[in-house]
């Protein structure tokens, strides 16, 4: 009853007085159409004149709904549509047609949108879509005012990831529209563990499991780039294949991979061998996650201590002289409170194709400490890297420090640095400030 009353009770405020000032014959006032005709015993109604002048003309009523007994005396009542059937009955005085109430259609997707990621998901797959754009101004030598400022868009990268078929199936593309080739990762990974992740193999280019700041996005570093250090010995993407997988509840994270040894965005292997990596991380308290500043730590320290390696023998590589090398790297990481550190070690030994071998190292130890939880934070930085043990007096020494503000943790953040590089080959004390702007969206 109250069903019928409700859906009367809106038909008599919506329409009530254009259908009782319809007659017999029908009327039109405004948009609103009603026609009803008498023939054979039959109501026909309408409530669109195409279909009225169609059936006039021809005697066919087409799709329609049609009612045995519920006209006025007992009649059959032919409708175009179900208004034009609530319109007659209305008119009439008579019980409104009852039928179910339609169900919301859900879609068969679902999109929201997260921390800089809108994420599409349907039955078969999702898709993460994500931007990350850097702007940059640099100023040289600021302190002699001999330098220069410039500003630029130091990265601006677009990523798709998700899944495809199954959850076991992963992928990722990234690109950077500075850069050309823009082409930065496109890999696919199984995991032949069912979702555990104990057993995962991943195909395609992106980062070799070696060094851990390379390994940090440069969109979740406490300093706009990574040191000078992490920049000689951890070199980042390549092609190949990697197996790795987490076992002991997560506690430890095992990488090997076999790759080109060319670098990103080479179309085949530069000669006929290949690039070695592995890495090995124990992190007891839980994920330590690959991010530098503290967001992560509540109730308990975070800490991930790691072993690397990496030998790559680039001899024939090219007409001059290639370098064999192979390199052993630690790091360990702390976070709780606020508080982030951070030390990474490489020791490289080197054996060219003319001259003497010659082993180099490098390090690199970083502080962090947010002085307004979450918001503001002030770090600084100690590197150095000793090219050759074959000469003195030739290393590249880094200092810094920052300031940085995360409105949104790392998806939208400004940082301030300055550093000093100081060569003692070349005695030289080069000296920046860089000011960035980082939006993730």
């Amino acid at each position: 009853m109250h069903s019928r009353f409700a859906r009367t009770l809106a038909m008599a405020a919506a329409l009530g007085l254009a259908v009782l000032l319809a007659g017999p014959a029908g009327a039109q006032v405004g948009s609103l159409y009603y026609k009803e005709i008498q023939k054979d015993g039959r109501y026909y109604v309408f409530n669109t004149p195409e279909r009225f002048a169609t059936f006039t003309a021809s005697g066919d009523m087409g799709t329609s709904i049609t009612l045995v007994g519920r006209g006025p005396n007992g009649e059959t009542v032919v409708a175009e549509n179900e208004t034009a059937l609530d319109l007659f009955l209305f008119k009439n005085s008579l019980p409104a047609y009852e039928r179910p109430t339609p169900k919301p259609v859900k879609p068969d997707f679902t999109i929201g949108w997260k921390d800089g990621k809108t994420t599409l998901d349907t039955k078969n797959a999702q898709l993460v879509l994500s931007n990350r754009m850097q702007v940059r101004f640099t100023q040289t030598d600021p302190d002699i005012g001999k330098g220069k400022g410039s500003f630029r868009i130091q990265r601006m990268r677009t990523k798709i990831e998700g899944w495809a078929y199954t959850k076991n199936l992963t992928y990722e593309l990234q690109v950077d529209w500075t850069e050309a080739p823009a082409l930065r990762d496109a890999r696919i990974t199984y995991d032949f563990t069912g979702g555990t992740k104990a057993f995962m193999l991943t195909a395609g280019q992106f980062k070799v499991p070696f060094g851990r700041q390379e390994l940090t996005s440069s969109g979740s570093q406490e300093f706009v780039d990574r040191s000078i250090a992490s920049a000689e010995f951890s070199k980042g993407r390549d092609i190949g294949l990697q197996m790795h997988g987490l076992l002991a509840g997560g506690k430890l994270d095992w990488r090997l991979g076999a790759f080109n040894g060319a670098g990103r965005n080479q179309a085949s292997n530069d000669n006929d061998k290949y690039q070695y990596n592995a890495r090995l991380t124990w992190q007891p308290f839980g994920d330590a996650k690959y991010s530098e500043s503290d967001f992560d730590s509540t109730d308990k320290p975070l800490f991930a201590l790691a072993a690397g390696y990496e030998s790559n023998d680039k001899h024939g590589a090219t007409t001059g002289n290639d370098n064999n090398r192979s390199i052993v790297a630690g790091d360990a990481v702390f976070k709780y409170k606020g508080l982030f550190a951070f030390a990474e070690y490489f020791a490289a030994d080197n054996d060219p194709e003319t001259g003497a071998s010659f082993k180099s190292n490098g390090l690199t130890t970083q502080v962090g400490y947010f002085i307004v939880p979450k918001k503001f934070e002030v770090a600084g930085r100690y590197a150095v890297v000793d090219p050759t043990d074959l000469a003195k007096n030739d290393k590249r020494i880094e200092t810094g420090i920052v300031l940085g503000f995360f409105p949104n943790k790392h998806n939208n953040k400004i940082q301030a640095d300055f550093r000093q590089i100081e060569n003692e080959a070349k005695k030289t004390k080069d000296k920046e400030f860089r000011l960035q702007y980082q939006i993730i969206f």
